[in-house]
């Protein structure tokens, strides 16, 4: 079922969410991409699940059947000695996309008024480096494997990576 913008709430992740966002990281993998294939990787992604979730920081949008539908996984960290919220994961469902939902959860990191950062693979697929530009990140820097991204509130600077 495809959900209007309409029926889409959003609210902190809870450990209740955990089935439901690996729901949508299965379907976002192969686009970011992320192995899940073995008991081990498996495991390591629930641990991040679960260590966001505890964070407070994450959120997911969810439909009128209260699903996750979206989310972002992140957690406070300090990086120089400045307070930062790192996005860990990011997804949307196929059926929810075009709502701006993944906007709308970045919204929600940014009103902690402290500095988001944010690392892309380069083979990733979903045009997550666009979506982070267009919403406000700068992209600091890249590595063979990655680039990575800052944004920081109106008149702060932002740790270096």
């Amino acid at each position: 079922m495809t959900e209007t913008s309409n029926t889409i709430k959003y609210r902190v992740a809870v450990r209740d969410d955990e089935t439901d966002i690996l729901a949508v990281l299965e379907e976002v993998a192969p686009e970011i991409p992320v192995r899940r294939d073995g008991e081990e990787r498996q495991e390591k992604i629930r641990t991040v699940i679960i260590q966001s979730q505890k964070s407070g920081k994450s959120w997911v949008a969810v439909n009128a059947d209260d699903t996750v539908v979206g989310f972002v996984l992140a957690g406070r960290s300090i990086r120089d000695g400045q307070v930062v919220i790192s996005v860990q994961y990011a997804g949307v469902s196929a059926d929810s996309r075009g709502r701006g939902i993944f906007p709308t959860l970045m919204e929600k990191l940014k009103a902690n008024d402290v500095p988001l950062t944010a690392t892309v693979l380069h083979n990733n697929q979903s045009g997550m480096a666009d979506h982070l530009v267009k919403i406000g990140f700068t992209k600091m820097e890249s590595d063979a494997k990655q680039a990575y991204f800052r944004w920081s509130p109106e008149g702060q600077d932002g740790p270096a990576f």
